[in-house]
């Protein structure tokens, strides 16, 4: 079963059957520069187990329908003050995989908005992590809008609190197919962890519609949903900067501007302490398959990205998919829209180890890939090499992203390019949140490797050196001089397919010429072709001459010799 993420809670509890209890939550808003406008929150409540973290919710709760829309009604008019005057209710029990629970208003300006969110947090435990929308108005139009993720999670917990309350709406021993859902190993649990915000391959989190415009599908990032018009003063104003720059020179800091950015050993590493080497600049970090580089518990993600670093390889090591990784979302459990891997790999119908770039589209298992070209095989992969991969967006004419690129560089010159088609217009992310799922978390991105079920996996030997991440797409010029800042001894060249030949299949021994058996009788010959020498046919013929004079011979010798015995037979009568 896949693992059950949680946006905001740390992990939703499995219980027995195999299914978890959380229902998914998701936003709907439309906006206008007045501060007026509709929300809605909706609470989807899975009836199928899925297996993906969502089934069986539905079984636990007693009534549905009509019926539970008017009980919720009653527990909000118990709740929140005036709340039957504004607040509408409906619940959707048609779908054959989830009943959905709606929850909507209107409001006339953005402090109502905001009063109207914060009482419906009405569980003051819940509400703690509760914090305001914010808006943005320039020239008469919405130009900015954020949200806390804990905004939803927070009122659909204190909702939930409610319910699992009241033994008339809520069943912990309820049935299904005539198994019990809950052993009792979840008790306690449910109430906690039972609201997870909707995961992006079943839709979208939030949908927002400002100032009558197109609908605009966000997703959040470190906890918040972000809007921002296309084509506003902060959009232009944006420059590339340097985020995270690891020189590995003696320590694992961060000499970029994103804080927090130092690295540490990752959990269940062979190496307490990082090992450096000489480098192509300095020192290098190395790397022996069983240690690897943990980020700090944060997502990094940028509009657009590029990433380089200097890589020397030992030994290239078999894995369980051939890859030997680089960077790596921590434990794979942080798998999501956008995020990013980078690994060398070795696949079987490919002859050599190639340099391979991963992004990952809102559903996590489609992916679109970028292989490096023939030249990065074995007998490369032992020198020092510059890698650049660079995440680019292509705009219309309104702002809006219309198409994705990324480009790989090697030595400064493009070897690469492939269109993301699957994951176009969604934010990069170097890593993502890990909420602990597969172990302890341990960091956004991991560095040559990453820590799943107690093992190091898909560790990667050799050296590494200058890992640059820049927020912003780099062009060649760029790449060329601020990521290729040192030349190695033998640069890549695009024009050049310079790969391991496969080992020749190797030609049959020849057998040895087979040597005439003198006791042998010789095989009549063939007739005379053409052009023959005389001399093969004359001696052939003499030797069937030869041989016939000394069959002659021994009969002749034959003859004689048995006259011979009969004439002293007839003498030997006449004596007796």
């Amino acid at each position: 079963m896949k693992k059950c993420m949680m946006f905001l809670a740390a992990f939703v509890c499995v219980l027995m059957l195999g299914a978890c209890t959380a229902v998914q939550v998701s936003g709907e808003l439309m906006l206008n520069a007045d501060g007026s406008g509709t929300r809605k929150i909706v609470g989807r409540i899975a009836k199928q187990d899925h297996q993906d973290g969502y089934g069986s919710a539905y079984y636990y709760f007693k009534q549905h329908g009509e019926e539970l829309a008017a009980s919720l009604t009653q527990i909000y008019g118990a709740e929140v003050e005036g709340a039957g005057e504004w607040l509408n209710i409906t619940v959707d029990d048609s779908g054959s995989d989830w009943e959905t629970v709606t929850l909507s208003f209107d409001f006339s300006s953005f402090e109502e908005y905001t009063q109207r969110l914060r009482a419906l947090a009405y569980n003051e435990t819940f509400a703690e992590s509760y914090a305001d929308p914010q808006i943005t108005v320039e020239n008469g139009q919405v130009t900015g809008y954020t949200e806390p993720t804990a905004v939803m999670t927070a009122i659909f917990k204190s909702l939930q609190g409610s319910v699992m309350a009241d033994e008339a709406l809520y069943d912990e021993r309820c049935m299904k197919d005539g198994e019990a859902l809950n052993d009792g190993s979840a008790d306690g649990q449910l109430e906690e962890y039972g609201v997870e915000l909707i995961k992006p391959e079943n839709g979208s989190g939030f949908d927002l519609v400002a100032d009558g415009k197109e609908l605009v599908s966000l997703t959040a990032v470190d906890g918040m949903f972000t809007y921002a018009a296309a084509g506003n003063t902060e959009e232009e104003k944006h420059e590339t900067s340097l985020v995270l720059d690891y020189r590995f020179d003696g320590d694992l800091k961060n000499g970029g501007s994103e804080k927090d950015g130092d690295l540490l050993m990752g959990a269940g590493s062979a190496s307490e302490n990082p090992v450096f080497t000489e480098g192509i600049d300095g020192q290098a970090v190395l790397f022996d398959g069983a240690s690897y580089l943990a980020s700090p518990n944060k997502t990094y993600s940028y509009k657009e990205m590029t990433i380089s670093f200097y890589y020397r390889m030992d030994t290239y090591t078999e894995t369980d998919t051939g890859a030997n990784m680089v960077l790596v979302p921590a434990g794979l459990g942080a798998l999501g829209s956008g995020v990013i891997d980078v690994e060398f790999i070795r696949e079987a119908d490919v002859n050599g180890t190639m340099l391979l770039g991963k992004m990952n589209s809102s559903n996590w298992q489609t992916q679109d890939k970028l292989y490096s070209e023939g030249y990065l095989m074995e007998k490369h992969l032992s020198e020092w090499h510059c890698y650049t991969l660079v995440y680019q967006n292509e705009y219309g004419e309104d702002g809006a992203i219309e198409d994705a690129f990324v480009y790989m560089y090697i030595d400064g010159k493009l070897a690469a390019r492939s269109r993301l088609s699957a994951a176009a217009g969604l934010t990069y992310s170097l890593g993502s949140y890990d909420d602990g799922s597969a172990g302890d978390p341990n960091g956004g991105f991991n560095v040559g490797g990453y820590f799943e079920n107690g093992l190091v996996k898909r560790g990667c030997t050799g050296a590494l050196d200058n890992l640059l991440i820049f927020d912003g797409a780099l062009s060649e010029e760029e790449v060329n001089t601020l990521c290729y800042t040192v030349k190695v001894d033998k640069e890549y060249d695009p024009d050049v397919v310079d790969t391991v030949e496969p080992e020749p299949t190797p030609e049959p021994t020849a057998q040895p010429e087979e040597k005439d058996d003198p006791t042998s009788t010789p095989e009549p010959t063939k007739a005379q072709e053409p052009g023959t020498d005389d001399k093969t046919e004359t001696k052939d013929e003499d030797g069937g001459s030869n041989t016939a004079i000394i069959v002659i011979i021994v009969l002749g010798v034959v003859i004689i010799a048995g006259v011979a015995v009969a004439v002293a037979m007839k003498k030997g009568g006449k004596t007796r």
